[in-house]
């Protein structure tokens, strides 16, 4: 069976996924200090209007993440 990975603004509303790694090391960084971790899970809660952030619950907990951001974290479906 090949995985398959995507992103957080690959996710539809609602719908979750565990955090696997990232793909950008300076926002890596960034983000384990927020509380992001590989093997998190991730619930999309939602976009903005012009899809540039995306309000994401990980493991419990809300934060706000920019389309660059999201983009670096790779995801298992």
């Amino acid at each position: 069976m090949q995985r398959r990975y995507r992103s957080i603004p690959d996710l539809k509303i609602h719908e979750t996924a565990r955090a696997l790694s990232f793909s950008d090391a300076a926002l890596a960084c960034k983000l384990t200090s927020m509380g992001f971790l590989p093997g998190a899970r991730v619930e999309m809660v939602r976009q903005s209007p012009f899809g540039n952030a995306f309000y994401v619950k990980v493991d419990g907990v809300r934060m706000a993440l920019r389309r660059e951001e999201a983009a670096s974290i790779l995801l298992e479906i």
